[in-house]
């Protein structure tokens, strides 16, 4: 039914009414014919114009250029055949009609991009016009129906010109913001390609601080890139706090993340594991995952990731984590390149036993509202800082950024806040909470502590860059199962949620440390073995070898002939 109500078969037939009615004379049937199938034609198009509004498509309703013509024309004939003298009025009126039709002809594909720091690009958003098409192909209809009432009901030719003026005036005021709107696109999509990116971050997170952590290595590459998403808030936040040029494409459909990801893009390097799919379907770009942090979190190994090209890792530990939890990848596919943020932490030379007033800071994450998935210490949080104020600590508060506003975090950590103002005030020690230990980065807290208080989260393989002790909070389980669900809580020292073992982990930690010679080989399975920056140097030599041209075919050549071949034993890969 659809297929025959888009047909042009009712637009040929009221073409050729109209025109048959220019000699139908006195002959009533023929005229009557000729009236029918023209209001045909015309009720057609008025039913797709019903049913665009009933299903709320008007912004993408349109009437072709051919249809359109032909349903002119055939109301001009039915008008030349029904208005006594004046044919000239009736011509022009056609012209304008037509020339109108033409004008608007332009299809709704629109590719709708904004962009945020990329030079030459307008930073103004053009907001698109309110159902362009919509209006113009409504307004098509409203004159091919009212004229055709006016040539039935032989008003003077005038009439006809001055409606077919009134409809080209209208779809012009349909068109003017449209134009603008497509030349603001097809700006920013021009000035796009002539940036040539290599590489692009996509990103529809809205934490903005995964991107930051890996932007410092991407800018050594020395190669342009962009950030590409889909996501309004992710637009707003990543270009306000970054640099890079960010891309937003605001209908997130196929042909605009194409266009976002032009042809000189050889890879997309992902860091949130959130609506990728569409990215990953332009297959020209390699797509490499990163992730924002290596831990032993279910986002760690979750079955989504072997739809990547690339996993780069940070060591033999995420590889073995995928296999444990059943989560079968090619091992080609893996690249174990360390931890690039961790080039900064110093390693640690002296016990911490022989350290009176211990720095240790606490380093909660981000609260889950799964309960299955959520390793956040922040409701036992007071607990903690108190056990630790308690042996002369002097406390860094850092809490993950994400979910801080969560009514749960939020009161968990102003507590903890309060808390750490009294005891300064009370000790004079150099506690740091809020806004002093947000803006240093992690590496220079790292080095500031002696010591780390932390959930099942990134901080703890970072962290362990430093062989300095630390604790972690289990959420649930006892310190054996705990130490067999998170391998990384093997060289820590396990504080379990009613706190039976606080005060012992605490004790641990801080004097004879008992697992300080385990570290060393943990941080070798969990970092790869990168020492001295060699991880962020090997990361961005990968990445410029992803942006390295692609490699020229050869001209074809003629083989040897058999005898001048020598055969070689195959070899293992690898080999």
């Amino acid at each position: 039914m659809s297929r025959l109500l888009r047909s042009r078969v009712w637009s040929v037939l009221a073409l050729i009414a109209g025109v048959t009615s220019l000699w139908a004379g006195e002959n009533l049937w023929l005229r009557l014919a000729c009236a029918a199938a023209l209001a045909v034609g015309i009720a057609q198009q008025l039913a797709l114009l019903a049913r665009s509004i009933r299903r709320g498509t008007l912004g993408t309703f349109w009437i072709r250029v051919s249809v359109s013509t032909m349903l002119c024309v055939g109301v001009a004939s039915w008008y030349l055949a029904n208005s006594q003298g004046m044919p000239v009025l009736v011509a022009a009126g056609l012209v304008v009609a037509l020339t109108g039709v033409w004008w608007f002809r332009t299809r709704p594909d629109v590719v709708q991009l904004q962009a945020r720091n990329l030079p030459g690009a307008p930073e103004e958003p053009v907001e698109p016009p309110r159902w362009p098409y919509g209006w113009a192909g409504a307004v098509m209809c409203g004159f091919l129906l009212l004229s055709f009432v006016a040539a039935t009901l032989s008003l003077p030719a005038a009439v006809f010109t001055i409606l077919a003026v009134l409809a080209a005036a209208m779809q012009a005021v349909t068109l003017l913001p449209h134009l603008r709107f497509v030349r603001y696109n097809k700006k920013v999509l021009e000035t796009l390609r002539a940036y040539r990116p290599v590489l692009t971050m996509p990103y529809d997170g809205q934490a903005a601080f995964h991107i930051g952590l890996w932007v410092p290595y991407v800018e050594r590459t020395g190669h342009p890139f962009t950030v590409v998403t889909t996501d309004a808030v992710a637009f707003q936040r990543v270009s306000e706090k970054y640099t890079m040029p960010v891309i937003y494409a605001p209908m997130g459909g196929r042909r605009a993340i194409r266009a976002m990801l032009p042809r000189t893009v050889r890879a997309a390097l992902y860091v949130y594991n959130g609506n990728n799919s569409g990215f990953m379907k332009v297959r020209r770009v390699k797509h490499i995952w990163l992730h924002h942090g290596d831990s032993d979190k279910e986002v760690s190994f979750r079955r989504k990731s072997a739809a990547y090209d690339i996993l780069v890792v940070a060591g033999q530990a995420a590889i073995d984590r995928y296999a444990a939890h059943g989560v079968r990848i090619p091992s080609r596919k893996f690249k174990i390149l360390g931890r690039p943020q961790i080039e900064n932490i110093e390693t640690v030379t002296t016990p911490i036993s022989t350290i009176d007033n211990p720095v240790v800071l606490y380093a909660p994450t981000w609260h889950a509202a799964d309960y299955k998935n959520n390793h956040s210490s922040l409701p036992i949080g007071t607990a903690i800082v108190s056990a630790l104020l308690a042996r002369n600590a002097t406390v860094i508060f850092r809490p993950h950024p994400a979910r801080r506003k969560l009514p749960e975090s939020a009161a968990a950590i102003a507590a903890i806040h309060k808390l750490l103002q009294a005891d300064a005030l009370a000790t004079k020690r150099a506690h740091r909470w809020g806004a002093a230990a947000d803006k240093p980065s992690f590496a220079e807290l790292a080095n500031i502590a002696d010591a780390m208080v932390a959930d099942v989260s990134g901080v703890v393989t970072d962290f362990m860059q430093s062989l300095k002790p630390f604790a972690m909070v289990a959420t649930g389980d006892d310190t054996e199962t705990f130490r067999t669900r998170f391998p990384s809580s093997r060289s820590a020292y396990v504080i379990e949620w009613d706190l039976s073992t606080l005060d012992d982990a605490l004790d641990a930690m801080l004097g004879a440390d008992p697992l300080a010679a385990i570290r060393a080989e943990r941080r070798k399975y969990y970092l790869g073995g990168y020492d001295n920056g060699e991880s962020a140097r090997a990361f961005v030599s990968y990445l410029q070898s992803l942006a390295a041209p692609r490699p020229v075919k050869s001209a074809a050549v003629n083989p040897p002939s058999p005898v001048q071949v020598e055969q070689k034993p195959l070899q293992p890969a690898g080999q």
